[in-house]
């Protein structure tokens, strides 16, 4: 097979480098953008943007990530029973809500700035 031969000029390749290296600079130099989330004790209640469902927030694992579990109705979770919560947290809703076994992790920039007021009982 042929060998294709390269389009771009030598110019075009230093320009390129150019704008990367500035970009790739600017990141450097620019302030990290200051979080608005409201902290609050573990173990508490947040809006998951993801799935537009309430998460049970059990921690942090870095500087920008949560440790969550999944809050539904379903007993079961695929194969795996959840672990029931009663009396239900949250004051409007009258089914009983069951919190997934597994730990889950994700940014935080996914979950709602304020926590829901709702309480976890130990």
């Amino acid at each position: 097979m042929p060998k294709r031969k390269n389009k771009v000029s030598q110019k075009q390749l230093n320009a390129i480098r150019a704008n990367y290296a500035r970009i790739a600079n600017q990141e450097k130099t620019t302030l990290p953008k200051k979080s608005t989330h409201i902290s609050a004790p573990y173990p508490h209640f947040r809006y998951y943007k993801k799935n537009k469902h309430p998460a049970l927030i059990v921690g942090e694992q870095e500087i920008d990530e949560y440790l969550f579990r999944k809050v539904m109705h379903a007993e079961k979770d695929g194969n795996r029973t959840n672990e029931k919560v009663e009396p239900n947290p949250n004051p409007k809703d009258t089914e009983p809500m069951y919190i997934g076994k597994r730990i889950r992790h994700d940014k935080k920039e996914f979950f709602e700035d304020k926590p829901l007021p709702w309480k976890y009982p130990n």
